[in-house]
């Protein structure tokens, strides 16, 4: 939810701008922490829907803006500098407003991942989390780098996902749509016809006409549902596409080897990482996992152990997480798992799109064929009595 505010600044300067966030209390909460006053604050829902239309997919925005102000940063030129850059560049007032408040903040002694949290569309816990990392480590560029690079990768495989599911989702649709139609239209004009010759129906008949009796009241249950589940998905219960549990686990693997890896590259600490990454996980199988790691690092015993009860993880990665603590090396291995994991995914997206058209094909040519075979056998049955 996109909030307009008006606040006063500590030489009793007017400030305007636009806050992302759920809650109105954590708007106040992030303005104070730029020493910021709160005046006034209002939802903005036009201005939020234009800047969502606008920005595009909010992951690629930010891969894209922190490959910019990462790469700059390694140049050498001033951060304060690179935001009057990137406000330049901008083309609407809004946007340059925006980028201006960050440097504002930032003069004022604020850090920068508490700044970004301002910027529409908002950067997320992820971005704010590696941009700490990168601040408190004195790796602030490469902590851009990196959270640009996985930000890019999380978005082209959501498009290549996507783009895998657009065919069978299609066919999907058409399938709906023609059972819509026929339970609709067609299959009550029959009915009546039938029924017109006094002659007990097959069974595949009347189980066709009860059900297509039933399909249009169903239909009106297929929002309510959509609605349920980004409600619970919203909520924090995960819930995923039929048959895609696999890809959604590994996806989740990935993510959080990646984090992992680059925290630790930053120069966090094992625990200060793992609470970080604790909080990016909805799912509550990934928080309960972290939360198990945590207890398990601050009692003094390796990751392993715990890695190698979990159900989460294949048998082998407690193996590979063992030796690479032992060696000193666990963000290299992390950063091993993280491409292992995603070739894993690759083939699974792949074998999941090759099985799901055929399946939503041969489910087409199951619905036709029954509502043939329960408009054929009256017709049959009528003629043989004419006879």
């Amino acid at each position: 939810m996109l909030w307009k505010w008006k606040a006063v600044d500590q030489n009793s300067n007017i400030r305007k701008g636009y806050w992302a966030e759920e809650d109105q209390s954590r708007v106040v909460s992030g303005l104070r922490e730029q020493h910021l006053y709160p005046v006034e604050i209002t939802r903005a829902l036009f201005t939020s829907v234009w800047i969502r239309y606008k920005t595009g997919n909010r992951k690629l925005f930010w891969g894209r803006t922190a490959r910019k102000l990462g790469t700059m940063l390694e140049a050498g030129i001033p951060l304060l500098t690179v935001l009057d850059v990137i406000a330049e560049r901008e083309t609407t007032g809004l946007d340059k407003n925006q980028w201006k408040q960050v440097s504002r903040s930032l003069q004022a002694g604020v850090e920068l991942h508490v700044s970004l949290q301002g910027i529409i569309p908002s950067p997320g816990h992820l971005f704010a989390t590696m941009v700490k990392a990168g601040e408190r480590s004195g790796t602030l560029p490469t902590a851009l780098i990196d959270i640009a690079g996985y930000l890019e990768d999380a978005y082209f495989f959501e498009k290549k996902f996507k783009n895998a599911l657009f065919y069978p989702v299609l066919l999907l649709v058409a399938s709906l749509f023609i059972i819509y139609t026929l339970s609709l239209m067609i299959l009550p004009m029959y009915e009546n016809l039938f029924r017109g010759f006094e002659t007990e129906l097959p069974l595949a008949t009347k189980i066709m006409f009860n059900v297509g009796c039933c399909i249009p009241y169903l239909t009106a249950v297929i929002p309510v549902l959509a609605v349920t589940v980004w409600l619970l998905n919203k909520k924090g219960h995960s819930f995923i596409i039929p048959g895609t549990g696999k890809i959604n686990r590994t996806r989740q693997l990935i993510q959080f080897c990646s984090v992992l890896g680059r925290l630790l590259d930053a120069g966090l600490s094992l625990q200060e990482s793992l609470l970080l990454v604790k909080n990016l996980f909805k799912d509550h199988l990934m928080q309960e996992l972290t939360t198990q790691l945590i207890f398990a690092v601050n009692e003094g015993r390796r990751m392993f152990s715990v890695i190698m009860t979990s159900k989460l993880f294949p048998p082998e990665v407690a193996k590979m997480l063992e030796v690479a603590e032992e060696s000193g090396k666990l963000s290299e291995m992390l950063a091993y798992m993280t491409r292992m994991f995603k070739k894993e995914l690759e083939e699974r997206i792949e074998q999941y799109t090759k099985l799901l058209e055929p399946a939503l094909v041969f489910l087409m040519a199951g619905l036709v064929g029954f509502v043939a075979i329960g408009v054929l056998l009256p017709i049959f049955d009528i003629s043989s009595q004419i006879h």
